[in-house]
């Protein structure tokens, strides 16, 4: 509860900080794969408390899109740049990386690690933790919504980091992602 006279804080780096000590934490006590099963459930349940959504047409998905107004785009600010492509701008979770490096260093080698189990054992494309939470859930929220009577398909073609790292699909699964009807493509486009 707010005191009367006192605002409500919007950027706490001791929120930001902790989530990613926590984080840390579970990977200490429950190794990569048991982190990585934690973050993909967290991502699955967050997702499905989102509203269905249903459009009539692909270019009010798109509007929803860029407006906000979508769970794929509530969280995040997104651009259109093609037809079929969604790219998000600004990494949501940049601030609370932010913060965590400029106070405590580089992030501990568990966020990496939990990343590259992901890729190894889900699909390509996280760079660290938040893609895992991200992605994963991009992919749930993905699944309640529809256009024109047609589920919506997600595929995430590419990734980059606020420092430059990046990750893609693999040569070999682009022509598959890119020829499906719908698809979703986001990446992170350097800051």
């Amino acid at each position: 509860m707010v005191r009367e006279g006192k605002k409500l804080v919007d950027n706490n780096p001791v929120v930001d900080v902790a989530a990613f000590l926590f984080l840390e934490d579970i990977a200490d006590k429950q190794g990569e794969a048991g982190m990585n099963n934690y973050l993909m459930s967290l991502a699955a349940s967050l997702a499905k408390t989102m509203p269905e959504e249903e459009y009539d047409t692909w270019e009010e998905f798109q509007e929803a899109m860029k407006n906000g107004e979508s769970s794929l785009s509530v969280f995040e600010d997104i651009i259109n740049p093609t037809s079929y492509c969604f790219v998000t701008q600004i990494c949501p979770y940049e601030r609370g990386i932010t913060e965590y490096r400029r106070r405590i260093g580089e992030l501990a080698p568990q966020h990496y690690n939990v990343a590259e189990y992901y890729n190894n054992t889900i699909k390509p494309g996280a760079l660290d933790t938040c893609c895992v939470i991200h992605q994963t859930f991009r992919k749930f929220a993905t699944e309640r919504i529809k256009v024109g009577g047609m589920s919506i398909r997600y595929a995430q073609i590419s990734n980059m980091s606020v420092d430059g790292r990046h990750k893609r699909a693999p040569e070999e699964w682009l022509p598959i992602l890119l020829e499906k009807r719908r698809v979703v493509e986001y990446f992170h486009p350097p800051v």
